[in-house]
């Protein structure tokens, strides 16, 4: 797969027509996207809004490469990505994408640098572990083991793992999910932060409306559709939100 250049931030790095995934649970077809046609543009900062069941989840893992759609077609800068090309997927993966989950996933016996350090095995041209961790203001923790850390810590940490390889694109599914208001709008500022300094294509999943106040662009789902699709023209800071 070949990475395209990163000169026209109106350029999509994400293309969707028409794409439904259905869930067969034997007898009964679940459908969790209905007709999604949406566009992510590069360097774009952009919330996917919508309650629990709305299929802000199975869009992203469909963005990542984690699940294939039923219908429609995905491009990943202006080519196709093949849902059925198992090879491919992994090495999109491997290459493009970042994933920060809601519960961090660290390994308990690994420190903070051999957690992110891990990554970087794996990658054709990651930035050191001591770089990524101060992106995210971690530098003096690194040392430390995820029991010795506080929950907002810990997720800072996997955001510098999801960011060591230097992805194109950042996807995030409930950062701040399991985080107090005050650890989680430090993790915001993390990730915030590292859309601004490295250019990453950054979408986060919430259901946390204030959340959407820090992004370019607001897309909002319900049942499996997107209901709508908004720049915000009215963006503000990380420390300028209140939930």
């Amino acid at each position: 797969m070949k990475k395209s250049g990163k000169n026209d931030p109106k350029e999509p790095v994400f293309e969707t027509v028409k794409l439904g995934k259905i869930y067969d649970m034997g007898q009964v077809k679940v459908p969790a996207l209905i007709d999604i046609n949406v566009r992510f543009f590069r360097s774009e900062f952009s919330v996917l809004l919508g309650p629990s069941g709305s299929g802000k989840s199975t869009l992203l893992n469909i963005l990542g490469g984690l699940d294939s759609p039923s219908s429609g077609k995905i491009l990943f800068n202006n080519r196709p990505l093949q849902a059925d090309q198992n090879d491919d997927l992994t090495e999109f993966r491997r290459k493009y994408v970042g994933f920060v989950f809601q519960f961090y996933n660290l390994i308990p016996s690994l420190t903070a640098e051999e957690n992110v350090r891990l990554v970087t095995d794996i990658s054709d041209n990651p930035m050191s572990s001591s770089e990524a961790l101060e992106l995210v203001g971690l530098i003096d923790r690194k040392d430390h083991f995820p029991s010795q850390l506080s929950g907002g810590e810990q997720q800072r940490v996997a955001i510098a793992r999801a960011i060591v390889k230097r992805p194109e694109i950042l996807l995030c599914d409930e950062p701040t999910g399991a985080l107090d208001f005050k650890t989680g709008k430090i993790v915001l500022d993390a990730i915030s932060k590292i859309n601004k300094e490295l250019g990453t294509t950054t979408i986060i999943i919430t259901h946390n409306v204030s959340i959407t106040s820090i992004a370019d662009r607001v897309v909002e789902m319900r049942d499996g559709s997107i209901v709508s699709d908004k720049p915000n023209l009215k963006k503000t800071s990380t420390e300028n939100i209140h939930w």
